[in-house]
């Protein structure tokens, strides 16, 4: 299950993935989110994918996952993005797909602390 809003007032685009999430599912969720990705207008954004709650993915859903971070640090007035897990297995699941291998910390971080990903979202 997968659900994304995009807040223009703290100019977030939240994706939250929970349980379950096939690779059909993620091809759904790749769609509204190139959608969602052209809603920002071009203006500075910062993605936070939360994914409390999430099993781990099977391995296509994972790349898939990765292409889709990707795709939003490609966007003009991309800022970051920030994952938030409650598992350790689904964070390594992230680190491995990260934007790039070089990406600045200030840009990139998949964390297990709601409070550090807070404070990433925020500055």
């Amino acid at each position: 299950m997968w659900r994304m809003d995009f807040d223009p007032a703290t100019r977030r685009l939240c994706v939250q993935l929970k349980e379950h999430v096939s690779t059909a599912h993620l091809r759904e969720l790749a769609d509204a989110h190139t959608l969602a990705l052209e809603a920002t207008g071009g203006q500075a954004f910062k993605v936070f994918l939360d994914l409390r709650g999430l099993f781990p993915l099977e391995p296509d859903a994972v790349v898939l996952l990765g292409a889709i971070k990707r795709l939003a640090s490609q966007m003009r007035g991309w800022a970051g993005t920030a994952v938030l897990a409650d598992s350790a297995t689904v964070a390594m699941q992230q680190n491995r797909t990260r934007i790039c291998e070089q990406t600045d910390v200030g840009l990139e971080l998949v964390s297990l602390s709601s409070d550090q990903v807070e404070r990433f979202l925020a500055s």
